[in-house]
């Protein structure tokens, strides 16, 4: 069931087209399909839903890995800083009060990994609409001019592009964290600064909810989210073009 997409790249793990399960992209699909089990019944998850499945198989062979993504991409209607662009608000909160869903929501989940070998936090991402990893997020990384650096020309992307290179306050890149509420840990472990989800905020001082997918900071099932210790990295930092 390995064939999530219609694409594949040179010494990806195959399954047949013809017979045997298949899990396919789609968009918008979380909740309710988020869960790996919830993926492979149904036939079909977003971003959400694969980010979810292949941090429990990492783990499931001794591979550190978490969720990580964005809320809001800096781009389209809502690129720049809420000050300046009230729409970055409605982008956070998935609408705009009386319309839910669609343009608004204009965010991504991929994967991190811990790579033993590198000694810091890698990433991985396998876009529907391509065949090569990790294209549409960052063709190209280096941890001294993060995502999407032009070697040739020395340039960053312009903001309004949907990548992680144009992450910046109020589009922040996050992931979570196994830290514990008071535990004292080596913010290089982490890869940023450890945020409480309870006092997420905007620049303009907005309190909104890193998870898209419960913007009352709420469980599908109403479940409060606040104040019981659940935590982000800003992983901004790592991932934003720098000159």
């Amino acid at each position: 069931f390995t064939n999530w997409t219609g694409n594949m790249w040179q010494g990806a793990p195959r399954a047949p087209i013809e017979e045997g399960l298949t899990i396919e992209w789609q968009s918008s699909t979380a909740p309710p399909v988020v869960a790996p089990a919830d993926f492979v019944m149904n036939g079909y998850s977003s971003c959400s839903g694969w980010a979810t499945m292949v941090t429990y198989i990492a783990r499931s062979i001794g591979i550190p890995a978490r969720q990580a993504g964005t809320p809001c991409w800096n781009g389209g209607d809502f690129a720049g800083l809420v000050g300046d662009n009230p729409n970055v608000t409605a982008c956070w909160a998935g609408g705009d009060g009386q319309t839910q869903g669609g343009g608004y929501l204009w965010n991504h989940n991929w994967v991190e990994f811990w790579d033993d070998v590198e000694g810091d936090w890698a990433f991985i991402n396998v876009p529907p609409s391509s065949s090569v990893p990790n294209s549409g997020l960052c063709s190209s990384y280096s941890s001294a001019h993060g995502c999407n650096y032009d070697n040739e020309t020395q340039t960053c992307p312009a903001p309004g592009s949907s990548n992680p290179g144009t992450a910046s306050q109020d589009h922040e890149v996050l992931a979570i964290t196994w830290s514990f509420p008071g535990e004292q840990t080596d913010p290089s472990f982490d890869g940023g600064e450890v945020i409480d989800v309870a006092d997420f905020t905007l620049s303009d001082g907005t309190p909104v909810s890193p998870m898209v997918w419960a913007p009352q900071l709420a469980s599908p099932l109403g479940q409060p989210l606040k104040n019981v210790g659940l935590r982000v990295v800003n992983r901004t930092e790592s991932y934003r073009c720098k000159l």
